[in-house]
């Protein structure tokens, strides 16, 4: 929030790493915010992760997701490195929502490679909520929230900030962040600016993957006044990006990647002539940082966020508004989008919030939703042909809700309640040539026009609520017990969708009958905050009605259904039950301040009631996970220039997923695997002042090379055609991917560097 401040960074005892939750033992104290009432981590009713500043510096990730994706219940739907989204417990897509300083992050989260637009570097940490007990942010949060935060306001009379700069071997990821912060008075600011950009990554199995590109840009300005009234802040944000999508295009010979369409090739009389341009990429291809080669997306997420903080008694007022605008354009082959959408976002938010005092009681209550609406771009020129994914529609969601905490000495009682309404509509659209050079939109009636979507209306509404409870045993155990109502409406693509999803390898159909999915899930948790050790484990069972999930049609002869050459799908809705167990433990020993064993374990399983053995279980059901981490933290004398220096070691293993919803190849069985990871760290201070002039991290991940896939992989599924060639346009025939050597891997063994220079200034008694 705007008026939330941290110590001034640079001392070897508050280095910019340094904050309240700089080791594992002092998680225990962490302030949760994204569950409405401000509470301690373990008196939280709901299960909580938290995932400090320490943890995002001392890795290396390719996105803001893959950052988070290793935490107990917590996974990412990926396609390659440029694209991830985040699961929660078995659950994602709409069902998860992301949360940047408080703003929605509505960047068509709705689609398979739509991936979340935030700045890495930006993000200074992050709560998880795991499960659908967060009532405040509404019907998209079914599966919980994961809300990322920015650095907190420097304290009064001070200027601070930080050069990050980071290096990976792999994929030739380079990134820069520059950023500046200060307190004036109450008045403060926040200027920061990054980019990055990598090459096509490797792996073992596949050697250079085609496709796999990216740059980022992002400008981030915030201003803001503390006053004993209250604040204000306004926070202007843009980021750029541009991704290559793979699809696996190979030669059926050799197995060597090539181009879709030979680079260069004449195009006459609406046909590539055989022979012309070139077919494989080169060496030169893969390690080039221009994603512009391959099929590839070009994206725009522009932000103004207006968050004011007003103090009312003994409570405050909590008032937000914002909008964003969200461009995407699809290409292909050359320059030219067929897809081009843009989607405008107005979130608000009202809240009333009194903290508990001496009753313990404390009462968060307010309004909250979002405008919506999306346009598509005009029919581009011939010969390409435009791609209408879904229909320029409008979305209006309102809710209100009331939630309760009453703190005793031991207990932790919290509970609320809410309910939602969302009105949608869809334009028709109707087009003539379709799927041909001529496509053109044309207006309702005209002779011959095809459909590409019917008008649609619709308004759903839903309640939801959740009732919670956590006690503080005796020797520092506690028990957590929550149960929760969900609720959720159908996303835009499910009810509409009509057309060919390059991205998702697939045709994708909507189902205007769809109804809003309900959820009832109950979490239990048992933990232990020692001296020595911590731990919690954490099993849920949760039913959902009226399910909804992308199905894999099949054919009148039984085979796969296609249309336009690829696999289609329709949106269905069935109940599902997702339920499992996850867990942590944390051995943090008073006696050896020098070492850390931290470990996490993730199992999750779902099925749909009364279903064959091929259609059985909820399609990405993440793969049972373990990891363990251990950590050596080595000493610093008094003149020495090293200080905070550690050694890591860590494993991960993750076991076959057979559960899977095989139908017509949906999806594939995956194979178990292990990986290995090291890390080393340190600051190098200033003797005279002990100060922090810089610090580093190394780390290696996959540290053996090992050729493996991960179940919730979108890319193990891209091999999009078997190199038949047609002499007449390069066409190429449809392949299914039946066995996962076929498809691609993840990435391979890949080295880290990290460098950060803090910039402190002071003055006054900060000075000192």
């Amino acid at each position: 929030m705007p008026g939330k401040v941290r110590p001034l960074p640079g001392k070897v005892t508050d280095s910019l790493r340094g904050n309240v939750t700089d080791s594992f033992t002092s998680l225990k104290e962490v302030i949760i915010t994204s569950l409405g009432n401000t509470t301690i981590l373990r008196r939280a009713p709901a299960p909580v992760s938290v995932v400090t500043h320490d943890m995002f510096l001392q890795q290396s990730s390719t996105n803001v997701i893959d950052a988070i994706a290793r935490q107990p219940g917590i996974t990412a739907i990926t396609t390659g490195p440029g694209v991830s989204k985040p699961e929660i417990n078995g659950l994602g897509y709409n069902r998860v929502l992301t949360l940047f300083d408080g703003e929605r992050q509505e960047d068509f989260q709705w689609g398979d490679e739509h991936g979340i637009l935030i700045d890495p570097y930006a993000v200074y940490d992050a709560e998880i909520i795991r499960g659908p007990a967060s009532l405040q942010y509404g019907a998209n949060a079914m599966a919980g929230v994961v809300s990322f935060k920015s650095q907190p306001t420097p304290t009064a009379g001070t200027i601070q900030g930080s050069v990050q700069s980071e290096f990976q071997t792999n994929n030739g990821l380079a990134g820069n962040s520059v950023n500046l912060s200060g307190n004036n008075g109450g008045f403060v600011w926040d200027i920061r600016g990054s980019y990055e950009a990598a090459h096509c990554y490797q792996d073992p199995h596949d050697g250079y993957v085609w496709g796999t590109a990216f740059i980022q840009g992002n400008l981030r300005a915030v201003l803001g006044w503390n006053t004993k009234w209250g604040s204000t802040r306004l926070s202007v944000s843009t980021l750029a990006k541009q991704i290559e999508i793979p699809d696996g295009n190979r030669d059926s010979a050799s197995g060597r990647f090539e181009f879709d369409v030979p680079r260069g090739a004449e195009f006459v009389n609406g046909k590539y002539v055989a022979g012309s341009g070139q077919v494989f990429p080169t060496l030169g291809n893969f390690l080039s940082y221009r994603p512009d080669i391959s099929s590839y997306q070009v994206l725009r997420h522009d932000a103004v966020w207006w968050q004011n903080n007003i103090t009312a008694g003994r409570g405050k007022i909590v008032a937000d508004i914002g909008y964003t605008r969200s461009v995407r354009h699809e290409i292909d082959t050359g320059t030219v989008a067929e897809e081009n959408m843009f989607v405008h976002d107005i979130p608000y938010s009202l809240k009333y919030q009194r903290e508990g005092g001496l009753s313990g009681l404390q009462l968060t209550t307010g309004i909250n939703g979002v405008y919506e609406f999306m346009h598509n771009g005009p029919e581009p020129p011939a010969p390409y042909i435009g791609d209408f994914e879904i229909p320029d529609y409008h979305i209006f969601d309102a809710g209100t809700y009331g939630i309760l905490q009453k703190d005793f000495k031991k207990l932790t009682i919290s509970g609320g309640a809410r309910y939602d309404m969302r009105h949608m509509t869809g334009q028709s659209m109707y087009l003539t040539g379709y799927n041909t050079p001529a496509q053109e939109e044309v207006s309702a009636g005209t002779a011959g026009a095809y459909t590409q979507f019917p008008s649609f209306g619709q308004t759903y509404t839903g309640f939801s609520g959740s009732l919670g409870a956590s006690y503080q045993l005796g020797e520092h155990h506690y028990v957590k017990l929550n149960l929760a109502r969900s609720y959720r409406a159908p996303a835009i693509n499910e009810l509409t969708s009509n057309e060919l999803n390059p991205g998702a390898f697939a045709y994708e159909l909507g189902n205007t009958d769809l109804k809003p999915e309900q959820g009832y899930e109950a979490d239990v948790a048992y933990g232990h905050n020692g001296r020595d050790v911590s731990f919690e484990v954490d099993g849920f069972y949760n039913r959902i009605s009226r399910f909804i999930f992308s199905d894999r049609l099949g054919s009148e002869n039984g085979g796969d259904s296609l249309i336009l050459g690829k696999p289609a799908y329709k949106y269905m809705a069935n109940t599902a039950v997702i339920t499992g167990v996850t867990a942590y433990v944390k051995v943090h020993p008073a006696a050896a301040g020098w070492l850390e064993w931290d470990n996490g374990f993730t199992y999750i399983y779902t099925f749909l009631p009364g279903q064959t053995d091929s259609t059985r279980h909820v399609p990405w059901t993440p793969a049972p996970r373990l990891t363990s981490t251990v950590r050596i933290k080595l000493p610093a004398g008094r003149t020495s220039i090293l200080s905070k220096t550690y050694v890591e070691c860590g494993v991960e293993h993750d076991w076959a997923q057979h559960n899977i919803y095989g139908a017509f190849w949906t999806e594939l069985p995956s194979y178990a695997y292990t990986l290995f990871k090291t890390g080393v760290g340190t600051d190098f201070v200033n003797r005279a002042t002990h100060r922090v002039v810089c610090s580093l991290f190394i780390n290696c991940t996959n540290l053996m090379n090992t050729a493996y896939i991960d179940h919730t992989s979108r890319t193990q599924y891209f091999w999009a055609y078997n190199g038949v060639n047609d002499p007449t346009n390069f066409g190429r025939t449809p392949a299914i991917v039946k066995r996962e050597s076929e498809g691609i891997y993840n990435m391979g063994r890949n080295v880290g560097l990290k460098l950060v220079f803090p910039i402190a200034v002071a003055s006054g008694a900060h000075a000192k």
